[in-house]
Order: C-alpha cells, then structure tokens, then sequence
C-alpha cells in the first residue's frame, strides 16, 4: 500500500475544492439552459399567440373597410385599412426593448415594408431584395406559411419570431423579438452567479483549509497506523504460517476453522516416516552437521507434503506424521493416491539428497521407512483453551506407525484397506501379515512397488484398455493446459467420427 504523505493530503484538498468548483459550475450551466430554453418556449407560444390575434384583427378590419367601400374599389378599402393599421401601430409600444409587429408585401423581387419600425424612429423599412438572407420570417410568411423560427430579420438581428400570412391582404405578418434581449438577463445572472460562486469558493476553500483540512489529517494519521498495524498482522501471520500446516493455516485465517476445542470423526489416510538409524547416526555427527542434515531434509519433505495438499501434522525428531482428507478432501480414493505420491517422491527425494549429505561428510548412506494407512481418525484441536494443537488421534494412527515399524529402509508399507483404494494406480505386492502391537489379529500389508505407468501420478482420470492408456491430473493442469486439452479430446472426437462415417 502506497504510504500517505502531506503531499496527499494537500492533493486531496485542491481536489475537493476543484470537484466542488465543477459541480457547482455544472449544476449552473444546467441551471441557467434549461431557464433559457423555457423561456424561449414561453417567448415563441407569446409571438404565436400575437400574430395570430393580430392577423385576424388585420383580416377582419380590411373585408369591414371593403364592405363599407362598396362600389368604390378595393384600392380605397386597402388604403383605408393600412390607415387604421398604421394609426394603431404608431401608438403600439410593442414589447419589450425589441419586439415588434412588421407588416410587409412581396413586389416583384423586393419585400416591401408597411409599418413603421422604433429601431429607425417610426420610419419605414427601406425594402429588402427577395433573395437576400435577411427578413428570413417575413419570406416564410409571404410564402403562405405560419409557425415560428429563429433567424435574421430585415434588419440583420438575430430573431425568435411568429410568422402568419394574410391571404385576404396578400401581405406578411410576424411578430419578432431579439434573441439578445432574451439571453441579456441570463447573462447577467450568470455573472452574478458565478461572482458569488467563486466568492464562496473562495470561502469554502478557506474553511477546508482551515477545519477539513485537520480532519484529514487525522484520518490520514489513522490511516498511517493502521497501515502499520496490517504490516505487523501480515508480518505475525506469516511468521505462525511456519508452525501450522498450510492447509490448517488457511482454513483459520479464511474463517473457515475457529480455535477452540472440538473435534469430529472422519476418514483419512494417514503417513508415517522414520529415518532408519537415525539416533545412532546422529550421535557421531557434530552439532551443525546434524543442523543442516536434519533441517534439509525435513524441509525437503515438507515442500513435498505441500506439493500433494496433505495436512503436515509433526514432526517427531526426524519422524514426519502427515494425513490427506481434512480439513479438505477429494474422497477417499483421491486422498490416498495423493498419500502414496507423496511416499514414493519422499523416498526418490531422499535418493538425491543421499549425495548433497555425502558431500558434508555424512558417509552412511540413510534411509527411510514409510507405513500408510486408510481409517476413520478423531481429528481437530486438543488441548487447553490457552494451548491446542490441531492433530489426529485413534488406531488408524497407531497402525500407520507399525506399518513403517515393520517396513524395510527404502520401503513404503500399505495396509489392505490403503491397498483397495489405490490397486488400480500402483504396483502393489502383499507381504506377511504384520503382527502390530495393540491389534488382536494380524494386519495385511503390501509394498508399493511404484505407479502402474511411467509417471508418477495423482489422477483425476484414469482408464486402461486394450489400444488405449488415459490418465489426467486435473488439479495440476493450469486453466491454460485446460483449454488446450480440450482442443486435443475435441480433435480425437472428430477424428473418431470420421473414421466412423468412412466404415459405415
């Protein structure tokens, strides 16, 4: 874990205060859009509304004027009707700074104002040609359109405006107002806003400073001794991962195991090693000759009982007690192929450190002898609530024990039930029954000659037939191998199947 300095906590502050600022920009933009863009909404449903009722007032005013006219022409009715439009419209203030009603007719290829405009006080429009881009509302109405759209006007603003045409007239109406009149007090609230945003920024960033600040800290501080306290944890743990078997240690520190006393019935196969003479041997060795003779090979026998997942139970001087089938197990079968590995690599193991030993000055030639057996065990802790040891106890043990008694150096004994297990995977030959101290009938034992192939095996599939030799170690395939594998049992399928559809 990266350790905590006052370079972080200063980092963390800016960056809260940065997060801070970019939240409260974001929640104004957003703020401040969707404001506009209801009131553009609203200011469109206005203008509509506006030059609608206009235009039906236009309308209703020039056929009154043409009724009244009678006989006389249409021309004095329309001239009529533009007086009483431009009579109202001098004394229309309009609408806000901009808005204003525009009045206008298509002549030829130029759009002709009608009504005065305030932009230009009260004159009128010059025209503007049809294919300028500007009066943009005014040529949709002319067009014999209605609805709303933003564009240029005539006189080259931007504009949000209503459009509506007089059929009876032939002339445009729209009503429009300046997109900048409508933004302008968004804008300024927007200044406003972001002044006193930066204002309180400003605050905030102070009081961070000055009472987040220590609280970081402090959570920092508490952060740096925990840290130190997991360190020494790890450190602890790992240094009594050296006194427990991995397996046990693992199922204690996953929860999976409590450290109290209790214990259960269960089948295991159990290991027992001793090295032939040693006590004699010994005795002639110095104190670091036995240290390092010793040591080596204990730990070379450990590294192989991990290797195989046994439960390393003791070791009893040069003596190593180990058992498969807690606290996990395979079944039965499994645990006691894993068992009889095991015994076989301890023992080619041994062969190879035979020379390393010689090299130090340990002349004889040693040896081990090794008993398995297969039986239900009491397994789980014993002793005191303040001092337990996790081991197994019961007759299985004992017999595990005279099994490697009565074995010769270099020799791996079995007992029948160990043999029924494990016929099918290893070379096995019955030897004279043993008669074991403790038992009341002799025991049937049998030496392990080594594994039925040229491997040596802990399966997880086995099958032998005529032309066919199948044999899978599941557990020590990688998920790469798996895959792999596979491919290859895919392929054979199909070679199969072709081969099959060649016959039939």
């Amino acid at each position: 874990m990266t350790p905590i300095t006052l370079a972080h906590k200063k980092k963390i502050q800016v960056y809260s205060i940065l997060i801070m600022t970019c939240i409260a920009v974001a929640v104004a933009i957003c703020s401040f859009v969707y404001l506009y863009m209801k009131e553009l909404d609203d200011t469109r449903v206005t203008l509509e509304e506006l030059v609608k009722s206009q235009a039906r007032i236009y309308e209703a005013v020039a056929k009154f004027d043409a009724i009244v006219s009678g006989t006389q022409g249409g021309q004095f009715s329309r001239a009529a009707t533009m007086s009483q439009i431009k009579e109202a419209h001098i004394h229309y203030t309009g609408f806000g700074e901009t808005g204003e009603l525009v009045l206008a007719e298509r002549v030829g290829d130029e759009i002709v104002f009608l009504l005065p405009t305030r932009k230009m006080d009260f004159e009128v429009p010059p025209s503007v040609p049809w294919s300028s881009d500007l009066a943009g509302p005014m040529k949709l109405a002319l067009s014999g359109k209605a609805g709303t759209v933003t564009a240029k006007d005539h006189h080259g603003d931007r504009v949000l405006a209503a459009y509506e045409y007089l059929p009876f007239l032939e002339m445009g109406l729209v009503a429009k107002k300046n997109l900048s009149e409508i933004r302008e007090p968004f804008v300024h609230a927007a200044l406003f806003t972001s002044i006193v945003a930066w204002l309180a920024i400003l605050l905030g960033s102070g009081l961070n400073f000055r009472i987040v600040g220590p609280l970081i800290g402090a959570v920092f501080e508490a952060n740096k001794r925990l840290e130190e306290d997991e360190k020494r944890l790890d450190n602890l743990s790992k240094q009594l991962a050296k006194y427990l078997s991995p397996p046990i240690y693992q199922s204690i520190f996953e929860g999976k195991k409590v450290a109290r006393i209790e214990c259960h019935r269960k089948k295991l196969t159990i290991f027992f090693s001793d090295i032939v003479g040693f006590t004699e041997t010994t005795n002639s060795m110095e104190p670091e000759d036995l240290s390092y003779f010793l040591n080596g090979y204990l730990n070379r026998m450990a590294e192989i009982v991990i290797k195989h997942g046994g439960t390393l139970d003791k070791f009893i001087g040069d003596a190593v007690l180990v058992f498969f089938g807690d606290p996990e197990t395979q079944g039965a079968q499994k645990d006691a192929i894993r068992c009889v590995s095991m015994a076989i690599e301890m023992q080619k193991a041994i062969q190879e450190m035979i020379a390393e030993w010689q090299l130090q000055g340990i002349a004889k030639r040693l040896s081990a002898r090794m008993g398995v057996t297969t039986g239900y065990c009491t397994v789980g802790n014993f002793g005191s609530e303040d001092r337990m040891e996790y081991t197994i106890v019961g007759n299985s043990v004992n017999l595990a024990s005279r099994l490697e008694t009565n074995s010769k150096p270099g020799e791996i004994l079995i007992s029948q039930e160990t043999a029924t297990l494990v016929d099918g995977v290893f070379e096995l030959e019955e030897v004279e029954a043993i008669q074991a101290k403790g038992f009341a009938h002799p025991v049937r034992a049998f030496r392990v000659l080594g594994p039925k192939s040229a491997e040596a095996a802990e399966p997880g599939i086995i099958d032998t037939t005529t032309g066919l030799s199948l044999k899978i170690d599941l557990d020590a395939l990688s998920p790469e191998e798996r895959e792999a594998l596979v491919r290859k049992l895919n392929e054979t399928i199909s070679l199969f199947q072709k081969e099959d559809g060649k016959k039939s």
